[in-house]
């Protein structure tokens, strides 16, 4: 069962997972989550986890799809467990997301809602560098439809300030719920086999098109979109990240919440091409 709790402050939304949770669950619960999004925008979330059984098949993949598609509509998650094996799965998973999420033991409860309200703090600005222009620019590319606004651009700013363009496309993989859900075995490997060999395809095809002949400027990686492109951008001496961003509606929002994720943490400036 999933259902909403009073946790004693308007400040933090409450929310019980119990039980196993079935693809009903889901269904009568998402939409009074989403109100709350459209009323007060990303909000601070509290699960209380302690008396969580698991997922059915179905109910596993409504929840990985909701949390990738309203990713930017949390401010901060604070889960509250016991199980050993759902606080691993919640520290994993952080790598999916641009929203902080952290476990709590369930006597720490008092301590994850004090987190949860506590304000963020930055540190005092140093002394700004000087500009320097664009050396290494990296094309992030999902190769969906409208995604040649962003390789335009960036092709354009290659151009202008003589920069290296890399392309880049990340095949992702799915959280998997293991031993915690039930259905059949999946041949992953051959599955993902298939999935590299068309991505590329499509990537190989988007260099020719960008006249990108060198294959130290074309890459094809696995792992989840924002954890890889940052990862590659901070090893790779990148100074610039393009990627096109659908906004806040539908299914494209997935796109949308990779782009976030990427501003808020990209070791370098990052221009978003609005698709």
């Amino acid at each position: 069962m999933l259902e909403i709790i009073n946790i004693g402050t308007d400040r933090v939304i409450g929310v019980r997972a119990s039980g196993r949770l079935t693809e009903e669950d889901y269904r009568q619960f998402l939409p009074q989550l989403e109100e709350l999004f459209r009323q007060q925008g990303p909000i601070l979330l509290f699960v209380d986890m302690t008396d969580f059984e698991g997922w059915e098949t179905r109910a596993a993949w409504d929840d990985l799809k909701f949390g990738l598609a309203h990713d930017v509509d949390f401010a901060r998650i604070a889960v509250v467990t016991d199980k050993k094996w759902l606080q691993w799965m919640i520290r994993a998973s952080n790598v999916f997301f641009t929203a902080e999420m952290r476990c709590f033991p369930a006597a720490e409860r008092e301590k994850a809602l004090q987190w949860l309200q506590q304000p963020e703090t930055a540190g005092a600005p140093g002394p700004a560098a000087p500009l320097q222009p664009y050396a290494h620019i990296l094309l992030a590319t999902d190769f969906s439809p409208h995604a040649g606004r962003a390789a335009e651009r960036a092709l354009e700013l290659a151009h202008r300030y003589n920069a290296r363009l890399s392309l880049v496309h990340v095949v992702e993989y799915f959280y998997l719920y293991g031993d915690f859900i039930d259905g059949g075995v999946v041949d992953e490997f051959e599955l993902e086999q298939q999935v590299r060999e068309a991505a590329r395809r499509q990537l190989d095809r988007l260099a020719a098109e960008l006249k990108i002949t060198d294959p130290g400027r074309i890459h094809l990686l696995t792992g989840p979109p924002k954890h890889t492109l940052l990862d590659f951008a901070a090893t790779h001496d990148v100074d610039l990240i393009v990627l096109g961003s659908h906004g806040r509606r539908g299914v494209e929002r997935l796109l949308g919440s990779v782009a976030a994720g990427i501003v808020n943490a990209a070791p370098c400036d990052v221009l978003t091409v609005r698709l």
